[in-house]
């Protein structure tokens, strides 16, 4: 089932190797891999060194290890949430930009939005419409909540699995989880929020009416507003930390 390690990275190589057979449809959500001996031959690596590899494997969310008469390490079923979150511990650290993730926006965004238009059921346009009411909502009690940040998100998430295509699914939930904490830190004024609900209802429009390309439109420029807000609101908060 699996080849023999000679290496001082066996822990990495032993990854790749399950990694690899789960990528291949090779291994599936609910298989059972050998157990803890059978796969030490198969590797030909110590305990310790398995069980590193199999610590890391359930860290990132690809093998779930149970204990008892059926315990053993099973493959899993990698959800949203948790593929999110090795993304996020990857690129803590990077320093990532409002810029740089308004560059991955303006390539994806307009392009799910065009798909919407043409895809979208009427209940899906039901569910969108519904947002863009509670945004109404939370804009009139005057409030700067995380929950209006989270509909923000929801309502792009939406659109974008409208595409059916879960890579841009996720890199949209990501993405816009990203905008979300970076709003967290900077905390939008009220003129942005009235510009992001505005903007919202311009691309619900375009959607309704099927008409694609003002879809896409209405998408970029909303995309280039959030972005031009956002970098005056940065300046703004470097500005007051610098002085604290």
């Amino acid at each position: 089932m699996f080849d023999a390690i000679r290496s001082n990275k066996a822990p990495q190589l032993i990854i790749s190797q399950i990694r690899k057979q789960i990528f291949e449809g090779k291994l599936l959500p609910g298989d059972k891999l050998p157990s803890e001996k059978g796969l030490m031959e198969q590797f030909h690596v110590s305990k310790q060194t398995l069980r590193e590899a199999l610590r890391a494997l359930e860290f990132i969310g690809l093998i779930e290890i149970k204990k008892g008469a059926t315990g053993g390490a099973y493959i899993a079923e990698m959800d949203s949430p948790i593929a999110l979150e090795v993304l996020a511990n990857f690129l803590y650290f990077k320093k990532l930009s409002i810029h740089n993730m308004t560059e991955v926006r303006r390539i994806i965004e307009p392009y799910t939005a065009g798909i919407a238009a043409e895809a979208m059921t009427d209940k899906e346009m039901g569910a969108l419409q519904n947002l863009i009411r509670l945004t109404r909502k939370e804009y009139n009690t005057d409030s700067h909540s995380q929950y209006s940040f989270n509909i923000d998100l929801e309502f792009h998430c939406m659109i974008a699995n409208s595409t059916k295509n879960p890579l841009l699914m996720l890199i949209v939930d990501f993405i816009e989880s990203l905008m979300v904490d970076k709003k967290t830190v900077i905390r939008p004024s009220r003129e942005f929020q009235a510009s992001i609900m505005e903007a919202h209802e311009r691309i619900y429009a375009a959607i309704v009416k099927r008409d694609v390309d003002s879809a896409r439109t209405e998408m970029s420029r909303h995309i280039n507003e959030v972005e031009g807000y956002m970098l005056k609101l940065q300046k703004r908060f470097n500005r007051k930390k610098s002085i604290n």
